[in-house]
């Protein structure tokens, strides 16, 4: 039933694009606009400001406090789990696992890992049957390239983005600046071959600009707006800023309004803080964070990332893999969460965890015949929920071959929804082919790189 209901949806996310990508810019900003305001008022619910409040008085609690909170929001979970949730009802009993022994985040290894294999088999398994509030859904892919929908309650929602807000606050940052966003929300036709390359959200002082526009003959005209409209704040993937920090830094251009710089959705390597810094006079600031709200890791004003104790229940297997446990969605809660991602961590004497190094999503990008770079391709396989592992492999030619793991025999349909999405991602044509595999090898890390490209770059 779930995956029918997918499908529905994503006709109807596609005809609505279609109905947007004919509409005049004036008309399409408009929309974004329209658009922008829904998501506010989803984002900041009325319990957002209180949130905000009681993360921001946190700030002054000790690590021993933030963990007696953590486990004690962890404990309560994981008893609405067991007395509401199927899948975790049947763990806990053919597992043998009193729920009452879940008592802190040193008693999760107790129950087993948790990947969207298991939810994408069972989704409706995961939904807690005492949950009777809005239910809104999200879709997801990640570094593994499998597609993954699932559902989160509006509380939950406003609590995430207290606590990012927590992280942009303490940088100085305040509701109501501008923001030049660069994102991969397809806000410009990708048809449109003169400017603007960007639409206006109002309702959240925002600037989107277009990732699939954003070649070397255009950038100068992002550059410009960015100065015309005096912009104090730009966020967004590194893969998107670093292409307009270098042409930036190699064409003289000041900005002098710029005062913060953040990143999000992929690790920032140094290579790009120093670049971005040079270019902007700003070293960017990093914060990691997911829609499935089981980890986050926010920065300091000193560029020291932290694991964010009071949000989440995180844990480092094996030293390194991140494993995160939700301790806000109800709606359909996920325990032990695999997010497929890497971390290098430190425990500080004081009990905090300061994150040293962070090696996830690293996607990286193809090459199109017209010199245009195209990053952050997660979203082709967000609907593909039976192909359980992709990898994007750009040959020399630049024809690119999807190398991918199916779930099932017949999985035609998922690779028509793949194709749409890069063709609707791509500003001009790429022959795409796809190979089916038994397993897809993983790097040193052990994970899964996302592409792999044999394709030739200018310097």
């Amino acid at each position: 039933m779930l995956s029918r209901v997918t499908g529905c949806c994503l006709r109807h996310c596609m005809d609505k694009m279609a109905i947007y990508n004919r509409l005049p810019i004036f008309m399409q900003n408009w929309a974004c606009s329209l658009e922008g305001a829904h998501i506010v008022t989803t984002r900041f619910g009325s319990s957002f400001r209180r949130l905000l409040q009681d993360y921001e008085m946190r700030v002054r609690w000790s690590p021993e406090q933030i963990a007696a909170y953590r486990d004690e929001r962890l404990r309560i979970m994981v008893k609405h789990c067991y007395e509401t949730v199927p899948y975790y009802k049947n763990v806990f009993d053919e597992g043998g696992i009193n729920p009452v022994c879940i008592k802190g985040l040193e008693d999760l290894p107790k129950l087993p890992l948790l990947t969207k294999k298991e939810v994408n088999r069972a989704p409706d398994q995961f939904l807690s049957s005492a949950y009777v509030g809005k239910r809104i859904k999200h879709h997801t892919s990640g570094t593994t390239g499998s597609g993954f929908v699932f559902y989160t309650s509006p509380e939950a929602i406003s609590e995430q983005w207290a606590c990012w807000w927590r992280f942009r606050r303490s940088l100085g940052i305040e509701f109501g600046t501008p923001q030049a966003m660069f994102g991969t929300q397809k806000v410009v036709p990708t048809t449109q071959t003169t400017p603007p390359y960007w639409r206006e959200n109002k309702p959240s002082s925002q600037v989107y600009f277009s990732a699939f526009h954003e070649r070397e003959e255009n950038l100068a005209e992002y550059c410009r707006e960015i100065q015309r409209r005096h912009i104090p704040w730009i966020h967004g993937y590194p893969s998107l800023l670093t292409p307009l920090a270098s042409f930036a830094e190699k064409n003289g251009m000041l900005f002098p309004d710029i005062r913060f710089v953040t990143t999000g959705a992929e690790n920032l390597y140094e290579h790009q803080a120093e670049l971005i810094e040079r270019a902007f006079g700003i070293r960017p600031h990093q914060h990691y964070g997911m829609c499935e709200g089981v980890a986050n890791f926010s920065q300091d004003d000193k560029y020291r990332m932290f694991v964010d104790e009071d949000y989440a229940a995180v844990e480092f297997i094996d030293e390194r893999r991140v494993v995160g446990t939700t301790l806000t969605n109800m709606a359909m809660p996920l325990l032990r969460w695999d997010t497929g991602d890497v971390a290098e961590v430190k425990t500080l004497p004081d009990g905090k965890r300061e994150i040293v190094s962070l090696d996830g999503r690293t996607e990286d990008s193809v090459l199109l015949p017209d010199g245009t770079t195209v990053g952050k391709l997660d979203h082709v396989f967000k609907d593909t929920v039976h192909i359980a592992e992709a990898q994007i492999h750009q040959n020399s030619d630049l024809s690119i071959t999807v190398y991918a793991v199916k779930t099932q025999e017949d999985v035609s349909a998922d690779e028509r929804k793949a194709l749409q999405q890069f063709e609707a991602s791509f500003t001009c044509a790429v022959p795409i082919n796809f190979k089916y595999v038994a397993e897809i090898p993983r790097a040193n890390s052990g994970k899964l790189r996302f592409v792999v490209s044999e394709a030739r770059r200018g310097c």
